[in-house]
């Protein structure tokens, strides 16, 4: 078995990674809500890994899906009822695609448009929130909340500021990892927009 921590903001680009490792015979067997890839060891480097983007109304909903490609052949690697993806693994190969047909296609990039389009307008909506109150995310000096800190000398500044500093980097950080987040998520909307409009 082998773990691997690893971020994608790119469907596309997770499915061509997960099969670059089944070429170097490391099969998926499960992925975590964190990004922990779990892979065992496989001498078949014949199966091919997809992506699907789907959302259930309901667990019943959810094994149906599964039924369904479980009847043709696919094995469910990945994903839960409420997770955003869906993985699933062809130990033969007679398949390549998990979609039938050129409609399937379109509405897999709309599926994966609107949820990169919900992620950013959120990321981008608590970013606009946050940076209301904008010193402390401009001037890391303002991130630190210890009264009296840059007037303390000596010991008695070092430790007050070696204490703090985790906190205020994380205070000053975080808005702009979340305004990152967003852009890319925006990127990707457009992206998959654009995927869509090639297919029309």
């Amino acid at each position: 078995m082998m773990k691997k921590f690893k971020l994608f903001s790119n469907a596309q680009k997770e499915e061509q990674w997960l099969n670059m490792m089944l070429q170097k015979g490391w099969q998926l067997k499960r992925v975590n809500a964190f990004h922990v890839y779990t892979f065992e060891k496989t001498s078949n480097k014949e199966q091919i890994l997809r992506l699907d983007c789907q959302s259930f109304t309901s667990e019943q909903k959810f094994q149906e899906y599964k039924a369904f490609f479980e009847d043709f052949g696919w094995m469910h690697v990945g994903g839960s009822r409420f997770s955003t993806l869906q993985y699933w693994l062809n130990p033969t190969d007679k398949e390549d695609s998990l979609f039938s047909d050129h409609s399937s296609i379109e509405h897999y990039f709309q599926r994966l448009s609107k949820i990169y389009g919900a992620y950013s307008c959120f990321a981008l909506f608590i970013t606009f929130c946050v940076f209301q109150n904008s010193a402390q995310f401009i001037n890391l000096k303002e991130a630190y909340f210890t009264p009296g800190l840059w007037d303390k000398n000596g010991f008695d500044f070092w430790s007050a500021f070696f204490f703090e500093t985790p906190f205020a980097i994380t205070r000053f950080g975080s808005p702009w990892l979340m305004l990152i987040f967003g852009l890319v998520s925006l990127n990707m909307y457009f992206k998959y927009k654009r995927e869509i409009s090639k297919l029309l």
